[in-house]
């Protein structure tokens, strides 16, 4: 049975987990801690040399990086709704998951270390041009999401749900409920498109992929970080 190592703190494998939830593919979850280091652990190296997760373990066929991990899925399991046989919308699902890696995760991954793991781990004072690099990159592809991806469609260039939705809504939460930052409300139509990537994988699914994000948002609170406006 697919075995899949994730931390529900990381965006990517919030949407592996989704997606495995969401398309029913039998599995088994393995978490692996990154805050304890688990990830550096010569049990977990075994299956992810590159330390990070999410990873899978396909009855010995072994695989990192999440959207190498979604296309093989569906690809394996069928599931063109997620992932489209026809070439043309294949290619713009896969300009999405290039595009996003130095835009819109790049943006919010330097503002969740910055204002969340450096100072839960004690590091202070806060990076304030890290924070301002984050911000800065966050609404630029906040900006073009909704003036380019979402421009025509209800999802990310589609009329359907794909594995580009997963991807993106995952990291459009990890500073909206990680952070607190009030992107729903800056961006009406990235707010309209994340509450219709949860109603198509269902609001369970959704929530309970991000109850993990949600304790990372109280503890934000907690510690009184100062949280930019977009």
């Amino acid at each position: 049975m697919l075995k899949a190592y994730v931390d529900l703190i990381s965006q990517p494998s919030r949407a592996l987990y989704i997606f495995l939830k969401f398309t029913q593919i039998p599995h088994t979850i393995q978490h692996v801690a990154l805050r304890k280091g688990e990830h550096n652990k010569a049990e977990f190296l075994k299956i992810n040399p590159f330390h990070t997760v999410p990873a899978i373990d396909d009855g010995g066929f072994l695989l990192s990086e999440s959207v190498p991990i979604l296309q093989y899925l569906c690809n394996k399991h069928n599931i063109h709704s997620l992932y489209p046989k026809d070439l043309q919308q294949r290619a713009k699902i896969e300009a999405f998951t290039h595009w996003q890696h130095l835009n819109l995760r790049y943006g919010g991954s330097i503002l969740f270390v910055a204002l969340f793991s450096q100072p839960a781990s004690g590091k202070m004072p806060i990076d304030e041009k890290s924070v301002q690099l984050g911000v800065k990159v966050l609404k630029a592809s906040l900006e073009r999401i909704e003036q380019i991806y979402l421009k025509e469609t209800p999802f990310l260039s589609s009329d359907s749900l794909s594995i580009a939705d997963l991807l993106g809504a995952c990291e459009v939460m990890q500073v909206q409920v990680g952070l607190g930052m009030d992107i729903l409300t800056r961006y009406p139509k990235v707010a309209k498109w994340v509450e219709l990537v949860r109603e198509s994988v269902g609001a369970s699914i959704f929530d309970d992929a991000h109850s993990f994000i949600l304790k990372a948002g109280e503890k934000v609170r907690k510690m009184e970080v100062s949280v930019p406006k977009l």
